[in-house]
């Protein structure tokens, strides 16, 4: 499958963009951070400008009030965004499965209430479930400057932990249909059991689909970062810095995109560029995760027919195997 997916324009054009940014983003604190500079004043055609400077005035984003160029910001927190968001999209994804082999074979029972509370939390949105999760952390963790991978990291963990329940009733499903295929109960007659059963059959016909609702995951978990931003939760923590005579503004530690939406929603008015910087550069990973969806999916598309020929070409095969083990018996009269 991925030989098929890297031959696909939408998932290289996604998995460039992504692969690119996050490589730029860790080699900036070694290679460019010693060359950039803080600009105070300079002058634009012929007159004397400050902070915060537009696009036209410092090429290609412009700065926020302190006159760091924004496009530092961007390199800088891409690893933490894009990495951040890929592996809560995995962890939910890898224990959504655990849990649904495991809700399958000891707690089959309860399914029906799980499926309810799930889908009654649709109506309740999940920044507000994430703020009330997550604001604690801003009055136990006291200095994140100093605490910083502590607090990141607990902040993936409760955000991985939002995501879980509504991965698990969409593998629930998906695995007790692949279960009721025709080739997969040929296999039980034949004595198939337990994790043979699973590995063999469940999880290798499911395995595109975990791949498709992985990208899935992604894009609702940077949705969902977009929204702590502008609810003011920054991830990795943030800081206080005067940026004028009497004026304090919030600045994200880690530098990733949501927390500079959330740091630059107060200046839409006067400074717009300030959001719009980390709102596209937001939006194109949310594009390129979605791109790579699309991917998966036309692949899966593609690849169904062939995979009914395999399915019918084993179940032919097992059939065939039963009939010979049936040819060894001999009848006898009692």
């Amino acid at each position: 499958m991925g030989k098929v997916l890297f031959k696909k324009p939408k998932f290289l054009i996604g998995f460039t963009f992504l692969t690119v940014m996050v490589i730029a983003s860790f080699l900036y604190e070694p290679f460019i951070s010693e060359h950039i500079e803080r600009y105070d004043f300079f002058k634009y055609k012929g007159e004397l400008v400050g902070p915060p400077f537009t696009p036209l005035e410092l090429p290609p984003l412009g700065s926020d009030r302190l006159g760091t160029p924004l496009w530092t910001y961007i390199i800088q927190g891409a690893k933490f965004t894009i990495l951040m968001a890929v592996g809560i999209g995995f962890i939910q994804v890898l224990l959504g499965l655990l849990l649904s082999v495991f809700f399958l074979q000891f707690l089959k029972r309860i399914q029906k209430l799980l499926e309810v509370l799930v889908e009654s939390m649709i109506y309740v949105p999940v920044a507000a479930v994430a703020f009330w999760l997550l604001i604690p952390l801003e009055h136990i963790i006291l200095k994140p400057e100093e605490q910083f991978l502590e607090l990141i990291v607990t902040q993936a963990l409760f955000i991985s932990m939002i995501g879980i329940p509504p991965v698990l009733v969409v593998l629930l499903k998906e695995i007790q249909k692949a279960l009721q295929e025709e080739y997969v109960l040929s296999s039980r007659t034949l004595g198939g059991r337990g994790w043979f059963l699973y590995r063999k059959h469940v999880f290798s016909n499911l395995f595109p689909r975990l791949v498709l609702l992985f990208f899935q995951r992604n894009v609702q978990v940077l949705v969902l970062f977009a929204h702590l931003g502008f609810i003011n939760i920054f991830l990795g923590g943030k800081f206080e810095e005067e940026i004028m005579i009497g004026e304090v503004r919030m600045f994200s530690l880690s530098n990733e995109w949501a927390g500079n939406i959330g740091k630059a929603y107060f200046e839409i008015m006067t400074a717009p560029w300030l959001i719009l910087a980390p709102l596209i550069a937001l939006s194109l990973a949310v594009l390129s995760f979605n791109f790579m969806a699309s991917a998966v999916q036309e692949v899966m598309l593609k690849d169904s027919p062939s995979r009914i020929k395999g399915i019918r070409k084993k179940m032919k095969i097992e059939k065939k195997s039963v009939m010979e083990i049936g040819d060894d018996f001999t009848f006898v009269n009692k």
